[in-house]
């Protein structure tokens, strides 16, 4: 259940939010056969009459730097199908459910010019409406205990040229991690990528996982137009009463904009 939001979080009317996901990873269920993915779908059917295949993601768990690292070894396991991630999509292509045996998976996404950014507190609600018809789903046919270990938010930004800058070698007038070069040598960067880690630290101060950034120049398909994509991914564990998605949200906004310029701020409408 989401908390109130904080009163001093950056609020945006605008913001160039293209696609919102919230995950859980859990211990993996090993009796979630394929037949279960198809009975699950007859549950969601009517509000996501769309289904797609893909390959498993991996598992990922953050760590604290003063945790031990998992030992990585051989493993001989006994032969099955081909691991396989379920997507359940809605008409519109904007929500969709992704679903594995180690996974469940909600995401919007913006698909046309006129779809808005719907908001967090929309996003977590349906999200805890969905997640809990799947935990009801697992219970009712035995096939296991969930045990969430690992949670994870992320924003990616579609940050579209023609409103505050023009190309790529504008990146300064965007973003604040990022200063052109004045002399000839190297002159103006053309396109660029941009990675980076940050520890989270959860209400008592202690490590809860981490926040990863990554920043790359793009050119939209339907029309070649200069853009930058700003993903934004708070993943990891937290104890006590402290919310992961509410925290994890937190980082990234308070991050987006620190990272992005106060030019850009105002085109994307900040209120507070």
């Amino acid at each position: 259940m989401v908390t109130a939001r904080p009163a001093d979080l950056p609020d945006f009317s605008n913001p160039p939010v293209a696609e919102t996901v919230l995950s859980v990873q859990f211990d993996r269920l090993s009796a979630l056969r394929t037949a279960h993915f198809g009975l699950f779908w007859g549950e969601v059917h009517d509000r996501f009459p769309v289904t797609e295949e893909h390959g498993e993601l991996a598992s990922i768990i953050e760590r604290s730097p003063d945790q031990p690292q998992p030992i990585v070894g051989i493993q001989f396991e006994a032969f099955e199908a081909p691991p396989t991630r379920f997507w359940f999509v809605d008409e519109l292509g904007t929500e969709l459910i992704q679903l594995q045996r180690d996974r469940f998976i909600k995401n919007w996404r913006k698909v046309g010019e006129g779809d808005q950014y719907p908001r967090y507190e929309r996003v977590r609600a349906g999200f805890d409406r969905d997640f809990s018809g799947f935990a009801q789903f697992v219970s009712r046919n035995q096939l296991g205990t969930l045990r969430v270990n690992q949670w994870e938010v992320t924003y990616i930004n579609h940050i579209v040229a023609g409103l505050g800058w023009e190309s790529h070698a504008d990146v300064g007038e965007v973003f604040t991690v990022w200063q052109q070069p004045r002399s000839i040598h190297p002159g103006q960067a053309q396109d660029l990528t941009f990675r980076a880690r940050f520890p989270i630290v959860d209400d008592s101060g202690g490590f809860a996982g981490r926040l990863h950034v990554t920043l790359q120049s793009a050119r939209r398909l339907s029309d070649g137009v200069p853009m930058f994509i700003l993903e934004l991914t708070a993943r990891g564990q937290t104890s006590g009463n402290t919310d992961f998605f509410d925290l994890g949200r937190e980082w990234i906004v308070r991050s987006f904009t620190e990272l992005t310029t106060p030019q850009m701020h105002k085109i994307w409408g900040r209120r507070s």
